[in-house]
């Protein structure tokens, strides 16, 4: 994992088109791959449209079978939502964002990482949308050990 930058931002909402996600945050996977499938099937992928990932509850305190989280991606051009799918707006406001260079496998570094810098740095956390949004990958997609750019984005107060 190689951290990019760190920064505190004023983020706007995010429109967005969701499906939403129970269990394992790690198998949240084939919810991002339908939605990739149905924004390809509608044409949106022109409009260059990011994808978020929200995720919802502390992997500490709450059961995995029980952690819920969102499959997202941006609504650019008022598209109504397919089949299980609903319209998200993740929140905006005062962020603490860091950019990271990371594989699949070190994604929850990542996230721990983003905890231990906020504390660091004396910020604390509220309860808006803590979320990760894919900037790009270098090199293939659909390899595992390929490094995506991620923006991990922490409200805080």
């Amino acid at each position: 994992m190689k951290i990019n930058s760190t920064e505190i931002k004023n983020l706007e909402p995010i429109n967005t088109i969701a499906i939403s996600h129970v269990g394992d945050y790690s198998a949240i996977g084939s919810a991002f791959e339908k939605l990739a499938a149905w924004a390809g099937e509608n044409n949106l992928w022109a409009a260059m449209p990011k994808m978020a990932g929200i995720y919802h509850d502390n992997p500490m305190d709450t059961p995995t079978d029980k952690l819920r989280s969102e499959a997202c991606l941006e609504d650019l051009a008022g598209t109504e939502p397919g089949e299980g799918m609903k319209r998200y707006t993740i929140t905006g406001g005062k962020y603490f964002m860091m950019q990271v260079e990371v594989t699949m496998a070190e994604y929850g570094e990542a996230w721990q990482k983003v905890y231990v810098l906020l504390g660091e740095k004396g910020y604390g956390c509220d309860m808006r949308d803590h979320y990760e949004i894919y900037i790009s990958c270098v090199g293939d997609t659909q390899d595992a050990n390929s490094p995506w750019i991620v923006d991990i984005c922490i409200p805080v107060n």
